[in-house]
């Protein structure tokens, strides 16, 4: 009975992996990004509003400095 029922917790789990990620994505593109430096250097960025994160490449300008 036990695996039956473990079967079934599985499969309902990927399911919902599956649905939980693409709102998840809607709500990315619609997100007026407002980006604030996560570390010291400054070359990591991320949304204060959707968590969303953006590394600086190498010669781009960082407009916090």
């Amino acid at each position: 009975m036990y695996i039956i029922e473990l079967f079934f917790k599985l499969k309902n789990d990927i399911k919902n992996k599956k649905t939980k990620s693409k709102p998840l994505q809607k709500e990315t593109e619609k997100c007026s990004h407002l980006f604030v430096p996560i570390d010291s250097t400054g070359k990591i960025l991320a949304c204060s509003k959707c968590g969303e994160i953006y590394k600086l490449k190498k010669g781009e300008v960082n407009p916090f400095k």
